[in-house]
This record gives structure tokens, sequence and C-alpha cells, in this order.
């Protein structure tokens, strides 16, 4: 074979495009999958490369993008995956998501410049300070088991109760 074709093989060689088959496991220092490749190409333990800061553990059925280092089949790792049944499919042009497939919370950031946070089911958590600097919106509020929209104090009214707060 000519060097002209080895070299061209090898660069054909360094990106595959496949499937996960298998859980991510996440026992090593850098987690790993099992990928089907085209034909009957099946790799395991490969490694997933993440951007910092940002964690994901994919699914079994997402589409991976594998890197192979010079071409060695046997060495590649992950850099890219997605699972197309679950994506957001309802975002604008230029909008970024951050999602969870299986139950639909997201922290979405939309082209108007709102952020938008969508629990599933369950309370947002915050532990720490919050700060707000601008105004509060809420149809109702808790603090420290009071509820704001029905309470009311005693001796408030001539030794009556005030009654409940009143919207402004």
């Amino acid at each position: 074979m000519s060097d002209i074709l080895r070299l061209a093989r090898r660069i054909g060689m360094t990106v595959g495009i496949g499937r996960q088959t298998a859980d991510t496991d996440e026992s090593r220092g850098s987690a790993t999958m099992q990928v089907a490749l085209g034909g009957d190409e099946l790799r395991d333990n490969v490694p997933h490369t993440q951007m910092f800061g940002f964690a994901s553990r994919p699914i079994p059925g997402s589409d991976v993008v594998v890197l192979f280092q010079g071409g060695n089949r046997r060495q590649g790792t992950v850099i890219a995956s997605g699972h197309q049944p679950s994506r957001p499919r309802d975002l604008a042009s230029g909008e970024v998501c951050v999602f969870h497939p299986s139950s639909g919370a997201r922290v979405w950031f939309r082209s108007d410049g709102s952020i938008r946070i969508v629990p599933a089911g369950a309370p947002v958590e915050i532990d720490g300070d919050l700060v707000v600097t601008g105004k509060v919106t809420a149809a109702d509020a808790v603090f420290a088991g009071i509820t704001q929209s029905t309470h009311e104090h005693t001796n408030g009214n001539n030794g009556g109760n005030t009654g409940h707060p009143v919207a402004g």
C-alpha cells in the first residue's frame, strides 16, 4: 500500500460516529462507555471527555462522536454525545438550554435575554443566601412557615384581626 493511501486511510479512521450501547461506567477516574460504530465495530471502555465544569451521564442509545488518536481505532475518546428523542425541540434560534431528559426540568436561556427555570414537579432549591436587586413577583410566599396570602395580625384593627392581605 502506498504511503499516500496509508495516510488517507488513517485520516479517514480518526473520527467515528456511533451509538452508546450500555450504561456509562462512572467507577473510574474518567467515565467510560461502550460504543457501537459502523459495521460490526464495537469498542468497550471508551473514555468520555466533557467540558470542564459540565458533567452528564449519557444513556444507552445516545449518539456519540469518537475521536481516534492517529486513526488508531483502539485509542478512542468520546468527544460529544446527544440523545435525539429527548432533545428539546422548542428552542428559538440562538437559545441555550440545560435540560434533564427524563424529567423535563430545564434552565432555559431565552433569546429575549430572560432565563426560565422549569423544575419538574419539585421545588427549586438554593443552598446559600439569595440576593435579589430587582422586584420579586410571586403568587404567594411563605416565610418561616407563615403564608403571606392568608396571614392575619391580631390587635391591628382596634383589637380585632387585620384580615388577609389585599393584592395591590
